[in-house]
């Protein structure tokens, strides 16, 4: 797969002025997870620093990007980071049913190819009664907003590597099987069409 390599070379930059108001919510995520851990497009690993290791027995990284998971590669060694990496697309994963306990992922569904393919990999990749932790770009509740984040999705689409800010991630999430346990959807003060946000913990039914 080509990736994005001028996207994967910019991106942490691109990030770092939002990190004071995304980090929190990233260590939320990955804070809680526990057992075998599946992360679902881990990018360049800005994740990892938020992870409670000791609680983790495996934990895998899956991430179709090769420029991105060179730079996942690289930051996971310098912190320690015991993480084996994985190039596939979220839609296909290589993986048993009912390998993980816990599967996470921070602004990736915004991007897959198919979101309900995707979403139905995760639920068979988790063990009953395993979790799915998130953190996504959703579309706005206010109508208006999301009309807008219409209009912009296509060129977003094209600098964002793919990003659709007004995709419904949290209704497809629920009807791909998971029980929403926590849902908070909140907006960032900046972020143009990505401010709406969405975090949550989906159980698989056991």
């Amino acid at each position: 797969m080509a990736g994005h390599p001028f996207f994967a070379a910019v991106y942490d930059l691109f990030q770092r002025p939002a990190a004071p108001l995304i980090d929190p919510w990233r260590r939320r995520v990955v804070g809680g997870a526990s057992g075998r851990v599946l992360e679902i497009g881990v990018g360049t690993g800005l994740n990892l620093p938020f992870y409670r290791m000791e609680r983790i027995t495996r934990l895998v990284g899956l991430e179709p990007d090769p420029h991105m998971r060179r730079r996942a590669a690289a930051r996971a060694r310098r912190l320690g980071i015991p993480m084996e990496l994985v190039a596939a697309p979220a839609e296909n994963m290589p993986f048993e049913d009912q390998s993980f306990d816990t599967a996470v992922a921070t602004h990736v569904f915004c991007s897959v190819s198919d979101l309900e393919q995707a979403l139905r990999e995760v639920f068979r990749v988790l063990r009953p009664g395993g979790t799915f932790r998130f953190l996504e770009h959703v579309r706005a509740r206010d109508e208006r907003a999301a009309r807008w984040q219409d209009r912009l999705t296509p060129v977003w689409r094209f600098v964002a590597a793919g990003c659709h800010p007004n995709r419904r991630t949290t209704e497809v999430i629920e009807a791909a099987g998971f029980v929403l346990e926590e849902l908070e959807r909140f907006d960032l003060p900046v972020g143009g069409p990505v401010r709406p946000q969405a975090f949550g913990v989906a159980r698989r039914p056991a």
